[in-house]
């Protein structure tokens, strides 16, 4: 029978080789998990990280919308009320101090800080002398149309109200010189913009719109130019409506120069239709006597 002789030495030595890979491989397990703890916390730190600043960023974006909302707000609620503040100051001139007015004096105080902007019947009334404490902006054979071209400095007539300049009345005068237009309605329409522009440049001014004044029963006759006393009436009557429709005052110094037939006196007038400084003297005695707006003392 054959006889195996076992070294007891190797196999002690064997057993306390497997009980140290036991060992290692237990403390390798133990390192994989705590890597994988640390991993996972790690993981979790940053998802949190992540939805902080997610939500931190939303907070952020709302704040400024909302306060880009507000700022817009604002601005709107101050721009609507400017341009009321605005409307108020066009449709409500302001109140003009009490003056006193002798009837038949041409009164200085009722002039005084006063624009006269038109055609011939501003530009002669200057010529005249009788107003030294008005402005004049004016032209012979001047139309509303005219008074928003350009001239070739790039100005019109109604710019010489934009300035430091506050007036309290501005006497307009227009209608002559488009008496001859085939449509008296865009004479009304362009004579509206002429108005809106004045308002633009002195919004706290009171507006008035003179009347046409008549010719001669001569010159009516002659017609030069469709300039005839039924065709001025006719245009006095849309003068009249104009100033209705943008709150100014309606002046008829038609009437102030007029005989009892509607002509203007044979005489008055070398050429039957400009007169001379006397009758300038009735039509701003007319205005002065006749604008409600005026607190006599």
């Amino acid at each position: 029978m054959p006889f195996f002789a076992i070294d007891c030495g190797k196999v002690g030595e064997i057993g306390l080789n497997q009980k140290e890979r036991l060992e290692e491989i237990r403390k390798k397990h133990e390192q994989l998990q705590r890597q994988r703890a640390i991993r996972l916390h790690r993981g979790i730190v940053i998802v949190a990280a992540v939805i902080v600043i997610i939500i931190f960023v939303l907070l952020v974006k709302g704040c400024v919308t909302a306060i880009s909302n507000d700022i817009v707000r604002r601005n709107e609620e101050a721009a609507r009320i400017a341009e009321e503040q605005t409307k108020q100051q066009q449709a409500e001139p302001s109140p003009t101090p009490q003056i006193h007015i002798d009837p038949n004096v041409i009164s200085e105080d009722y002039y005084r800080n006063c624009a006269f902007v038109g055609n011939s019947f501003a530009d002669d009334l200057f010529t005249y002398g009788l107003l030294d404490e008005a402005d004049f902006f004016a032209k012979t054979g001047l139309s509303v149309e005219q008074a928003l071209s350009e001239d070739s400095n790039g100005m019109t007539v109604i710019d010489g109200l934009y300035s430091n300049e506050k007036y309290t009345r501005i006497f307009l005068m227009f209608g002559e010189n488009e008496l001859g237009w085939p449509d008296p309605e865009m004479f009304a329409t362009t004579y509206g913009k002429v108005i809106d522009q004045v308002k633009k440049y002195q919004p706290q001014s009171q507006i008035y719109l003179l009347s046409i004044t008549p010719v001669t029963k001569k010159a009516s006759d002659e017609n030069v130019d469709n300039a005839n006393n039924e065709k001025i009436r006719e245009y006095n009557e849309l003068i009249k409506q104009v100033a209705t429709e943008k709150n100014a005052i309606y002046m008829d110094i038609y009437s102030a120069v007029a005989d009892k037939d509607g002509n203007l006196p044979a005489g008055s007038a070398s050429d039957g239709v400009h007169f001379g400084k006397d009758y300038y003297e009735k039509c701003l005695l007319y205005i002065q006597n006749n604008d409600a707006t005026v607190k006599g003392e």
